[in-house]
């Protein structure tokens, strides 16, 4: 099993059930190529549900994991193709919501 699908059946598995030592053990196990590959990216997945955000970081990690491991790229240019993910995802948004409130008050002001 890949760590692409490996990461897709973990989502499914642990979506809206109640999280316990136990049941971790259980996915720890069941999902051992995704642990070994990064506790911590294990425990973003097991520890809430993930929403898109979450989703589409978690598969560009595992992308540039996958071709990493492969010589396709190196750890620098696979660290600024995340990087500009979570950029894309959380820093562009909150400029283009800086930008409209910006405007908002620029109209109210000429009113």
């Amino acid at each position: 099993m890949s760590l692409m699908n490996d990461f897709d059946n973990m989502l499914d598995y642990v979506k809206g059930k109640n999280r316990s030592p136990k049941f971790k053990d259980l996915c720890i196990e069941k999902f051992n190529k995704l642990y070994n590959m990064s506790e911590k990216l294990f425990d973003k997945i097991y520890e809430k549900d993930c929403d898109e955000k979450d989703i589409l970081i978690i598969r560009k990690m595992i992308t540039m994991k996958i071709q990493k491991d492969n010589g396709v790229i190196d750890k620098l240019n696979a660290d600024k193709q995340i990087g500009e993910t979570l950029c894309d995802v959380y820093v562009k948004p909150m400029l283009a919501e800086k930008d409209k409130d910006k405007d908002k008050n620029k109209n109210k002001d000429k009113k």
